[in-house]
């Protein structure tokens, strides 16, 4: 969370179409925050991208690249692995990016498990808002009802473990 992982994304998708690779970013549809049609930084910095509800949609529309990114991967859950598999044996580059832990400070699959799938696994972190530190963690500071919730800086903070106090009883138990 405002790590630069989408900044990061970008530029590799730049880099790839410059060495005339055959790019395309992909997004949830549920990652509306700044733009439907495009990957987005916090500085507005930004690169098309095709909105999908679900992973498979991913797979089905890779046929013509050899280059693909997905933006925030912890939203396609544990059905983004089986697609990630199958463009790997296609011998598409996958690059993904999403947060590593979710407001109730446990690991946010699918994310665990594709950085064990990963040739290369780049951590970014924000300094914690409340003493600097690298912070691993999101901190939820408004309500939240379901698992799945984007927000930005008004919604979250990136917390240290020290200053991260996870939320109570994750949705799924409510």
């Amino acid at each position: 969370m405002f790590g630069g992982k989408t900044e990061r994304l970008i530029a590799c998708l730049r880099q790839a179409q410059a060495a005339g690779r055959r790019v395309r970013a992909f997004k949830h549809c549920i990652d509306n925050r700044y733009d439907v049609l495009h990957l987005v930084t916090h500085t507005q910095d930004r690169f098309d991208a095709v909105p999908v509800p679900t992973a498979a949609d991913i797979l089905r529309q890779c046929d013509d690249v050899d280059f693909i990114a997905i933006d925030e991967g912890q939203f396609f859950r544990m059905e983004l692995i089986p697609v990630v598999n199958e463009l790997l044996e296609r011998g598409v580059c996958v690059i993904i990016a999403g947060i590593s832990h979710d407001a109730w400070g446990r690991p946010f699959d699918p994310m665990p498990q594709l950085c064990d799938m990963a040739d290369v696994v780049t951590e970014k972190q924000s300094p914690c808002r409340v003493c600097g530190k690298p912070s691993p963690f999101t901190q939820r500071i408004t309500p939240i009802n379901t698992l799945h919730m984007v927000g930005g800086l008004d919604d979250y903070e990136p917390r240290c473990r020290e200053h991260f106090t996870p939320l109570p009883g994750p949705p799924e138990e409510r």
